[in-house]
């Protein structure tokens, strides 16, 4: 065996474990919802009964289940563009020479630690209508007051700002250590060459950033596409179905209505959704400039 075989088997041998670990977590519970999913199975009948492509055809003919894909993809593209354009222009900002620079990087990454639930209670403390910060700092500014929380429309707005709030330090995160990466032979070349700011950030900063930026909005769409705590607990997909995304519509159909061949359809069509946008996601990265 070769020194290149004897070292991936090695790599292979320290992985193994961990891989071992994640399939027994995540890949059994997979596997036995795609199963479930052609069953009809609920908490009258746990056996379950053989109905192919019954619960399939059950979904995409649902409207709240329809509704709900479009939310998913409103929330989903909102919260990404959100936090990324905002996490790359902090990573930025704090990747030059500022006062205070390592006490604001470890204060950009204060929302990222708090838990989702905690997240969803503390925006619902602020959007309060009466006692809430926000209504508060618009009346003192004689602005009127908005009902956040209950009209479907600033409710989604509202979840998404959550939600952005959450997920930009990891943005930040993740494209500071690209931007630290770079050599800074690159930009000072650039500038010889007669370059602007604008045109060194698109043409020298952005390609090289690019495998970091892929890492960030794989994993931005995964969480916002999977999002159930933060907006579970800020609007509870109200007010009606104002903010019921596909995770909710999938926890509503198999813990609430008990029906969890259907719902396990439903997490079938999440799972692919959420694979065929990280492949779209890498072809679109992968490509030249």
């Amino acid at each position: 065996m070769t020194a290149r075989g004897k070292e991936l088997r090695f790599a292979y041998g320290l992985i193994s474990p961990t891989f071992v670990v994640i399939m027994l977590l995540l890949g059994f519970p997979l596997v036995y919802a795609f199963v479930q999913s052609f069953q009809h199975v609920t908490v009258y009948d746990p056996a379950g009964e053989f109905i192919g492509l019954g619960n399939y055809r059950e979904a995409f003919s649902d409207p709240h289940f329809i509704d709900s894909i479009t939310r998913s993809f409103v929330f989903v593209a909102s919260s990404l563009v959100g936090a990324v354009i905002i996490g790359l222009t902090i990573a930025v900002l704090l990747n030059r020479t500022i006062p205070a620079r390592r006490a604001l990087r470890a204060l950009v990454l204060l929302p990222f630690i708090v838990s989702e639930v905690s997240v969803g209670v503390i925006w619902q403390w602020m959007l309060a209508p009466q006692l809430g910060i926000i209504n508060w700092i618009l009346r003192y500014l004689s602005i009127p007051t908005v009902r956040w929380l209950s009209e479907p429309n600033w409710a989604m707005f509202s979840i998404i700002f959550a939600n952005t709030w959450r997920l930009t330090p990891f943005a930040v995160l993740i494209l500071l250590s690209g931007l630290q990466s770079i050599d800074r032979n690159y930009y000072e070349a650039a500038y010889i060459d007669g370059g602007s700011h604008w045109q060194v950030f698109r043409l020298v900063t952005l390609p090289l950033i690019k495998p970091m930026m892929l890492v960030t909005v794989v994993y931005l769409s995964f969480a916002s596409f999977n999002q159930f705590a933060t907006i579970f607990s800020l609007t509870g997909g109200g007010p009606g179905r104002g903010t019921e995304v596909m995770a909710l519509n999938m926890y509503r159909t198999a813990f609430q209505h008990f029906n969890w061949g259907y719902g396990s359809s439903l997490a079938v069509i999440l799972f692919l959704i959420n694979v065929l946008l990280s492949v779209t996601y890498s072809k679109v990265f992968e490509r030249k400039d």
